[in-house]
């Protein structure tokens, strides 16, 4: 990256992460980002969050619990959009690739006679995105949706299902392509 375009990340988080629940030492976000409650957010440490990423996050629980939280170490690609009503959470060292769409929310469609974009949005449950997984450009996680350590979700996939551990996943609807070995120890070798 240029000098100047690294101060200006710089700057961007310096006037921007007092704003945030939490901000973690050495995370970056990087201009311009959308953030709709930076009160609902809570950033880990050595977090990069890219251009254009939406963070669309609601103070969750009469406004005392953030409803968006991102783990030490992750990175959120470019185009991101996180709806976070009520709970997602991402666990530390994980990737999410550019144009990744995550929800833990839905549109209200039970009344046909109005428009569904007049009918709202309602919570469908938590999403969990655990440590060491790797969600691929394009992925679509849907609300109710755990994806498994180390897991992979495949470009473009669609998560309708719990991922397990150490599988990829991928199509639309997401399904199991293979198991990867579990590493012996600790570690993230897939190997």
């Amino acid at each position: 990256m240029r000098l100047f375009q690294r101060l200006i990340v710089r700057a961007f988080t310096l006037v921007n992460a007092p704003r945030f629940r939490n901000w973690g030492p050495a995370s970056m976000l990087h201009p311009p980002v959308r953030v709709n409650d930076f009160r609902a957010v809570c950033v880990g440490r050595n977090v990069t969050i890219m251009e254009h990423a939406w963070l669309n996050a609601k103070l969750a629980r009469a406004g005392k619990m953030p409803s968006l939280t991102i783990g030490d170490r992750c990175y959120i690609g470019r185009f991101v959009h996180i709806n976070s009503l009520q709970n997602v959470t991402i666990e530390p060292d994980v990737l999410i690739a550019d144009r990744v769409f995550i929800s833990d929310e839905d549109h209200v469609y039970a009344d046909r006679h109005r428009p569904i974009i007049a009918q709202g949005t309602r919570y469908k449950g938590p999403v969990l995105l655990k440590s060491g997984s790797w969600i691929g450009e394009g992925a679509c996680i849907l609300p109710g949706v755990t994806v498994g350590r180390n897991a992979i979700v495949g470009a473009n996939a669609v998560v309708t299902k719990d991922v397990p551990d150490y599988t990829i996943v991928a199509g639309v609807p997401a399904k199991i392509l293979r198991q990867l070995d579990r590493p012996p120890g600790k570690g993230y070798n897939f190997l």
